[in-house]
């Protein structure tokens, strides 16, 4: 069997043959585009090497791999997705410190020589789909969460008075509309309660109390606000407010993306990983990370304690002399899927009352609260898996199995 490495960067690929007997038959650069893809493939038939005796070989990192992988697969190639942990690990274990152009090639070839190479899954479109959305919500969620965090400091100086206020969320949509047109408690102290009622008229209707307006107005002129730095903390605050504005919208049209992909092609139909819904605290948007990650059959993974090492909830052990101790977890996986599970396990707390008695024990034996949601996280993705592969509804009798 002969064995093509490729080493795929983001603008050219490193390619590299080593025959049946680990000799090095061709190496060669090109460059990611449509000529180029073509260009291999007659170098490919020039070599005279049957399909069924070429296997090739590249690393799932990054996304760069996903149009060549696509292209030599439809070409009828037999192409092997390496899971580059794994693939650093043979690098070490070869001694391949140097940096030349031939050695990730050369170490990737080597592998598939070996056979004992480890697969990483190729997702299908609906995964992928799932994962790119998931990915940039969460991405988006934590941008937004870092602008609130500035509005509160600010709100904290112009009008630290406001969370006093019946209007004490400055994200609500009547506070938004209020803030962005007058920012600071020097700006609403010198106004007159109806051009506060149109504004909040426009946004509640008449859902609202003309009261609060008249005590917000008057918070405001007792307010503690020096006045100093208004213009510059006034338009501060008003293009915070709008980035926070924008990247709602946005998320907003991810998580309607996410309801499109779950939904079922026909009314009666079920849809992948519907039966996880049935798990109380536990909505589409988890849903869809879930079956990121682990697929929508869970045949990513064999067993729960792989997909517990894939998310990285295993202890990290510190060594030093005669002093061994488990400290942080690991963390190593998909910080997404972490964030996911974790915010399951918190929404768990309120909904689920397995999990809640869970939650309970961990802290009865000493467990910190963190640690302790960390255990009910990990008790999700157990469940979870298990009702991916069988298909069955949510048991509460599972929380306790292996407690």
């Amino acid at each position: 069997m002969f064995c093509l490495g490729i080493d795929v960067s983001k603008k050219s690929c490193r390619y590299l043959i080593l025959n049946e007997e680990g000799q090095k038959v061709k190496s060669f650069s090109l460059d990611n585009t449509h000529e180029a893809f073509q260009n291999l493939l007659e170098r490919l038939k020039a070599l005279s090497i049957p399909k069924d005796h070429l296997l090739i070989g590249l690393e799932a990192s990054g996304s760069f791999w996903e149009n060549l992988y696509s292209h030599l697969k439809e070409n009828g190639f037999s192409v092997v997705l390496l899971n580059p942990y794994h693939t650093n690990k043979f690098r070490e274990a070869l001694a391949k410190k140097a940096k030349t152009d031939d050695i990730d090639a050369l170490v990737i070839a080597q592998l598939l020589r070996t056979g004992e190479y480890v697969q990483s899954q190729v997702a299908e479109e609906l995964i992928q789909s799932l994962r790119e959305i998931t990915k940039l919500r969460y991405e988006l969620l934590k941008e937004r969460k870092n602008y609130q965090r500035q509005v509160f400091s600010l709100l904290s100086v112009i009008f630290p008075e406001y969370e006093k206020t019946a209007l004490k969320n400055p994200f609500s949509g009547a506070s938004l509309a209020i803030l962005q047109k007058f920012p600071t408690a020097k700006d609403l102290a010198q106004i007159k309660p109806k051009q506060i009622e149109k504004i909040v008229r426009s946004i509640k209707g008449n859902n609202f109390d003309l009261k609060e307006i008249e005590t917000l107005i008057k918070t405001a002129q007792n307010s503690i606000y020096s006045g100093r730095a208004k213009e510059a903390r006034t338009t501060s605050l008003r293009i915070l407010l709008r980035h926070i504005e924008t990247l709602s919208s946005s998320i907003e049209e991810l998580e309607t993306k996410i309801q499109e992909l779950l939904s079922p092609q026909e009314p009666n139909d079920p849809f992948p990983g519907e039966n996880l819904l049935t798990i109380p605290g536990v909505g589409e948007k988890t849903v869809a990370a879930i079956l990121s990650y682990l697929g929508a059959d869970g045949s990513n993974f064999s067993t729960s304690t792989e997909a517990i090492g894939y998310v990285g909830y295993f202890p990290r052990i510190y060594q030093s002399g005669q002093t061994q101790r488990e400290n942080k977890i690991c963390k190593r996986g998909p910080k997404v899927l972490r964030w996911a599970l974790y915010m399951a396990a918190v929404a768990s707390l309120r909904h689920n009352p397995e999990m809640r008695n869970l939650y309970h024990k961990k802290i009865s034996q000493g467990k910190t609260e963190k640690q302790a949601l960390i255990c009910v996280a990990k008790k999700l993705l157990q469940i979870m898996l298990a009702m991916l592969k069988s298909g069955e509804a949510y048991n509460p009798l599972r929380v306790y199995a292996n407690c």
